[in-house]
């Protein structure tokens, strides 16, 4: 009887560790299922992902103004995600309607103007030769290949109506195909801002679970980090864009309304607005007003230094600051890889290896501002304009 005794007691004993060491491979098996499945629906859904991280970054984008509305009208969710959906497409489609609608009404001005340059030449600007140090050879290089029209048809002798309506052709496709991936954006962004509550309280709860309490403040800081880089992008972009419009209409740029809508556009691209306001500089310059170009381009450059160093990190924050060479890098890689959402999504990415990085190396690694305040936002600093 004693030895059964103890047998049992050596039995129960052992019943613990053989549930937990049960229990371990049974989450084990649960881990590899649930990447599989993971790594399936990924792949089953890689047609969407761009569609999917646009709806992503619109929605927490947007999350705060939706919360607000959702509190004064809570029985109505989907007709307050219906009602932001549409505004998010009016706000999209109206800047680039408008941009094509005029590259349109000039293409044909565009096209009679090379033509007439090929037949008769390019007249050289007068205050060309006067340019110090390079002005003359400036200058006889365009009395050789654009003022006399030989030179001219030789180095224009590519452009042509049918190349012209190729190139066209070429971006309408383009545009037809982001117009149905921006629709696909629209629906998923419209089930995302009626759902945020479950999304948000499932993605914390995945977060905390899988990684603690980092993984939880790492989840809320990522957050933080998407919302500002989208809100100090496209506010700032569309402020400086908006007062260098001004500054073409005064100048007396050509089209003002469609040089200011592409440096919106443009401005969301590392040192795009400064390609957009050169190019109307050198339009100005071409037809002879040399104070105006002068004049228009330190305008700009005033108004991107104060929208780059000033505005901008007020609007996203300053308490984990993401270094200029990180956030480049991050925005013009995305670029390559994601389109027109990778300049928000790879700024985003690289804060989120600065955080990782820290987290790692300790407190200490930290700044001085994110010491003070580990939860706080992350500033994207997206160029540099001095």
């Amino acid at each position: 009887m004693a030895a059964r005794k103890q047998t049992s007691t050596a039995a129960q004993a052992t019943l613990p560790e053989q549930v937990a060491a049960e229990d371990a491979d049974v989450r084990t098996r649960q881990l590899y299922l649930t990447l599989a499945i993971v790594l399936l629906a990924i792949w089953m859904a890689w047609e969407f992902l761009i569609p999917i991280a646009w709806a992503t970054v619109l929605t927490i984008a947007e999350w705060p103004l939706y919360s607000r509305a959702a509190k004064r009208f809570p029985n109505h969710p989907g007709f307050l995600a219906l009602g932001f959906t549409f505004a998010t497409a009016l706000f999209v489609i109206g800047p680039l309607s408008l941009a094509a609608v005029s590259l349109a009404q000039e293409s044909q001005g565009a096209l009679e103007w090379f033509q007439h340059v090929q037949q008769a030449g390019l007249p050289m600007p007068a205050w060309l030769p006067g340019v110090p140090l390079a002005g003359g050879k400036v200058a006889g290089w365009w009395q050789q290949h654009l003022a006399d029209p030989k030179g001219a048809s030789a180095m224009l002798g590519t452009v042509s109506a049918g190349s012209i309506l190729g190139w066209m052709r070429s971006i309408g496709g383009e545009i037809a195909r982001d117009t149905s991936q921006f629709a696909i954006t629209l629906v998923i962004m419209g089930t995302m801002l009626a759902s945020g509550n479950k999304i948000d309280g499932a993605a914390r709860l995945v977060a905390q679970r899988m990684f603690g309490t980092f993984g939880e403040h790492f989840l809320e800081r990522m957050i933080t980090a998407v919302r500002g880089t989208v809100n100090g992008t496209v506010l700032v972009s569309v402020l400086e864009g908006t007062i260098i419009g001004v500054g073409y209409w005064i100048a007396g740029v050509p089209q003002p309304l469609l040089f200011a809508t592409f440096t919106i556009l443009l401005a969301l691209i590392p040192f795009g607005a400064w390609a957009a306001f050169g190019l109307a500089s050198i339009v100005l310059l071409l037809q002879g007003h040399v104070g105006a170009a002068a004049g228009l381009f330190v305008f700009g450059t005033f108004v991107m230094a104060v929208g780059d160093n000033f505005i901008q990190p007020s609007v996203i924050g300053s308490a984990v600051e993401l270094p200029f060479l990180f956030a480049m890098i991050g925005a013009l890689g995305g670029l390559a890889e994601l389109g027109l959402v990778g300049l928000f999504v790879g700024p985003v990415i690289m804060a989120a290896l600065l955080i990782v990085t820290r987290e790692w190396m300790g407190p200490e690694a930290a700044p001085a501002a994110a010491r003070r305040r580990r939860r706080g936002p992350i500033t994207v600093k997206r160029r540099t304009s001095s």
